[in-house]
């Protein structure tokens, strides 16, 4: 499924360099909710997030006749909106916000109501865990389980090895089950 998705974007790619702005919109629909939700990690600013994603797709726009990807799209968009999103925020040097739990709409869309209550409180103690783990640790697990990145894709966005990685996600998903007794079984399921 991975090769299928980098296939169609680079078609969408190859669109774009052809001056379609069609083509722009699909991507930057595909992909602009969970950047902007990796961005945030960083710059613990919803606005900011929003701005720095906006901003890459932006550049994308404006230098698609010269862009030359070599790795996946995907891990091309991460890495550009990775280095953009902590640009920001050492010009900015914003003070930490405590996550909004309505921030984790940027990630899910539910349609019955029962549902989407049921998977609010969900992310909420699954958010709460998350920001219990360590910085780093945390990051590598959204990464992997809410984005979808794999850990090779990981480990070149971050500039750490795939062991580092896979270590990582072990520790993460041990903490992780170990917190959440009462709702292990969801948690499998999601994740």
């Amino acid at each position: 499924m991975d090769k299928e998705n980098n296939e169609e974007d680079f078609q969408l790619l190859d669109h774009i360099k052809k001056d379609d702005p069609l083509a722009l919109k699909a991507l930057f629909i595909k992909y602009y909710n969970p950047l902007c939700y990796f961005s945030f990690q960083i710059v613990k600013s919803t606005e900011l997030a929003e701005e720095t994603v906006s901003d890459v797709f932006a550049e994308l726009w404006i230098k698609r006749n010269r862009i030359n990807i070599q790795t996946s799209f995907k891990s091309y968009l991460y890495t550009a909106v990775k280095n953009r999103s902590i640009n920001y925020y050492k010009q900015e040097k914003r003070i930490s916000e405590p996550i909004d739990p309505n921030q984790l709409h940027l990630i899910t869309s539910q349609t019955e109501t029962d549902q989407l209550v049921n998977q609010q409180d969900l992310e909420k103690q699954i958010e709460e865990l998350l920001n219990q783990l360590p910085e780093k640790r945390g990051l590598i697990f959204r990464m992997n389980r809410i984005d979808g990145l794999t850990y090779q894709e990981i480990a070149d966005i971050l500039s750490i090895s795939i062991h580092t990685v896979q270590n990582q996600m072990v520790n993460a998903v041990k903490f992780m089950a170990e917190q959440l007794p009462r709702i292990k079984k969801l948690f499998s399921i999601l994740f």
